[in-house]
């Protein structure tokens, strides 16, 4: 499953890159969270009740962030088990400067196995797709919220 996008922000590249930088504020912002925890710098142990149509469960595993480009870019790694369903993938994040506000360009790749992707094949880029808004809508007001950062943006 391909997923990609781009969502506006309305605070200055630094702010978003802070607020994605905290964990604190990711944990609040991912949906069905119910652990993030940081296991080494920019690694961190996370596990997620997720419901698909009829099937849902919790799955349990690692949310990695590389390639760091500060306050530009950067790649996230996901893998996670549960519920007879193994779950991975990659994406990249990148913020582009748009007059006062930043955009966040996305893109990624998921793959899903077992019981998940047996019974709730059709829904989940759907599914997906409103995680991701969710996410997105939360880091927004959660940016917005949040002091300016040092330095340029």
């Amino acid at each position: 499953m391909k997923l990609s996008g781009s969502y506006r922000f309305d605070v200055p590249r630094g702010q978003l890159w802070d607020a994605l930088m905290d964990p604190g504020t990711v944990e609040s912002c991912i949906p069905g969270v119910r652990q993030f925890k940081t296991i080494a710098p920019d690694v961190y142990e996370i596990e997620l009740r997720v419901g698909v149509g009829a099937v849902s469960g919790s799955y349990r595993g690692t949310l990695a962030i590389s390639d760091k480009r500060e306050r530009e870019s950067y790649r996230m790694t996901v893998e996670g088990k549960g519920a007879r369903t193994t779950i991975s993938g990659t994406g990249t994040m990148k913020l582009v400067d748009a007059g006062e506000a930043t955009d966040l360009l996305y893109e990624g790749e998921g793959r899903v196995t077992g019981m998940l992707a047996r019974v709730g094949q059709r829904l989940m880029s759907g599914v997906a797709k409103t995680q991701i808004d969710r996410f997105l809508d939360c880091l927004g007001s959660r940016a917005a919220g949040s002091a300016p950062s040092d330095g340029a943006a």
